[in-house]
């Protein structure tokens, strides 16, 4: 069999298994009581494990699927690392580095901050007593996620300052969505830096992350102003092209990521400067917004995505893991929607039967995402059974 070419987008593999193990915690999050703590820690799995019965089972069954995702993220990470850092030594990066095509190396800070999040969860979930020390470990947070936003910057603004100074970009062909590739991976540092912002009780890491958490959505704000609209009328004109297809649901991941970076610098605003509660009634509006608006996004491109014959051919194998991170994206959005938007103010019940009704078609595109994980992954990685194995050239 031929070799596949490895590209940087397949970053997004990496990216995808962080992401479901992430999506996997929301259950931990906003179905086990953690009423003295932001998050839900060991103590709180413990408590729940020690009951017995079905939540016992549960525990073990969600705990062990994240452990999972988990070790295949980290798996995959360093797979794309080293065939990276041989790609950069190719003809092919070259050729890719005078192309709009050149936005997909933003994928690779992309996925060094999902990374953070992953390790966070984990520690919280199955390090012993850690919690009791995590604001000694918020400013390593904000530093870790300021030296990847540097890197990311750094990045975007050699690719970007290349486009403007040459004044040679295809804007006529920019017919799918890839450049809001940079927009996602700024949004994924600002919600990263947004997480000391709402939890730690120092006020020059809250001040800090807050300052920055802002300066990248700023950034996020622009990129999709400046490209939103070429973009959106080259795929009037000419048609989404089909390589690049599963970027019409990119915006999807930037909103769910938008609202939860608005949720925790909402949260250091109310009680670290205003000191009061936080307004339920407002996160009802704001998330219940976005999340309508990933909704009608999430079917526009399934249509689309269908017309196109997307789901039975993928033509570019690394792109098309751009379908999984907008899945667990909406599992996420869903999550904080149900309990912030419609729990908290008391428009259903916390584990009654309407709160599972309303959170299974969340679980079933949860499942489709899975499903869709391990479809990609055997037909674009595992064809071999051993993904170390593909070429980096």
């Amino acid at each position: 069999m031929t070799q596949r070419p490895y590209h940087p987008l397949y970053f997004l593999s990496a990216l995808g298994n962080g992401g479901l193990a992430v999506s996997f915690f929301m259950y931990f999050m906003f179905l086990i009581p953690h009423p003295d703590s932001p998050l839900p820690h060991f103590d709180h799995l413990r408590a729940t494990f020690e009951k017995g019965g079905t939540a016992q089972i549960l525990v073990i069954a969600v705990s062990l699927i994240i452990l999972a995702l988990a070790v295949n993220h980290f798996r995959l990470l360093i797979w794309n690392v080293r065939s990276f850092h041989t790609y950069k030594r190719t003809s092919a990066y070259q050729t890719l580095k005078s192309t709009p095509g050149e936005v997909a190396v933003m994928a690779e800070p992309l996925t060094y901050a999902m990374s953070v999040n992953v390790v966070f969860i984990l520690g919280a979930l199955f390090v012993p007593g850690l919690w009791a020390n995590v604001q000694s470990l918020f400013p390593f947070a904000l530093l870790a996620f300021l030296a990847i936003g540097v890197y990311a910057l750094v990045l975007y603004v050699q690719y970007i300052s290349n486009v403007m100074a040459n004044g040679k970009f295809p804007v006529d062909n920019l017919n799918q969505f890839g450049q809001f590739l940079g927009a996602f991976a700024f949004v994924m540092v600002a919600v990263g830096l947004a997480s000391p912002a709402a939890m730690s009780t120092t006020p020059w890491v809250y001040v800090t992350s807050t300052v920055a958490s802002l300066l990248f959505l700023a950034l996020v704000s622009g990129i999709l102003l400046f490209f939103g609209g070429m973009s959106l009328r080259a795929v009037l004109a000419k048609g989404l092209a089909k390589p690049g297809a599963p970027t019409v649901w990119l915006l999807i991941p930037i909103f769910t990521l938008t609202g939860i970076t608005f949720v925790r610098i909402y949260s250091m605003v109310s009680h670290r400067l205003l000191e009061t509660h936080v307004n339920t009634a407002l996160l009802f509006v704001v998330l219940g917004f976005l999340f309508m608006a990933s909704t009608a996004v999430g079917l526009i491109g399934f249509r689309v995505l269908r017309r196109l014959d997307y789901f039975n051919e993928q033509p570019d194998g690394a792109a098309s893991f751009g379908l999984i991170c907008p899945g667990v994206a909406y599992v996420v959005l869903g999550m904080f929607f149900v309990h912030w938007g419609l729990v908290q103010n008391d428009f259903i019940t916390a584990h009654s039967l309407m709160h599972y009704v309303i959170l299974s078609p969340l679980v079933f595109v949860q499942a489709k995402t899975i499903q869709w994980l391990i479809t990609l992954s055997v037909k674009h990685l595992s064809l071999r059974k051993n993904v170390s194995k593909l070429e980096a050239a």
